[in-house]
């Protein structure tokens, strides 16, 4: 059952990643350094979230390779170690907290042009990963 989990989690999160880069086509040809920018953002939380809840999983100190974390700012990685450190938050629920804003406020400056009905979509798949 645990093997079953684990591919539910990679499947709603690849949903997840596969709909926000869809959903970017529109908006592509006149936001077209935003929406590069964005997609590399959201592809690096979620690879660093699926290493991250890989390693809570394993139960033991592996810190899992993720997709260049050097190309996530460093504020959003202050702030994650600020939630974990300080304040005693999971990292993947930090993560999926994180990423929840940045595609908000994606929506917000017109990278992501879907209606919000369609969009939700995306943070319920988010939020289906570590269930």
């Amino acid at each position: 059952e645990g093997t079953g989990l684990l591919h539910q989690m990679k499947g709603e999160w690849f949903d997840t990643v596969s709909n926000i880069v869809t959903f970017t086509i529109t908006s592509k040809h006149d936001k077209e350094q935003e929406v590069h920018a964005f997609r590399g953002t959201i592809v690096r939380l979620m690879s660093l979230t699926h290493a991250s809840a890989l390693e809570e999983i394993s139960g033991t100190d592996a810190e899992l390779p993720c997709i260049d974390l050097f190309g996530i700012d460093a504020d959003t990685l202050a702030h994650l170690r600020h939630c974990v450190d300080k304040y005693g938050f999971n990292k993947v629920e930090a993560l999926l907290h994180i990423m929840q804003t940045t595609i908000t406020h994606a929506q917000e400056r017109g990278v992501l042009t879907v209606p919000p009905p369609i969009l939700s979509r995306v943070y319920q798949t988010l939020s289906r990963g570590p269930a």
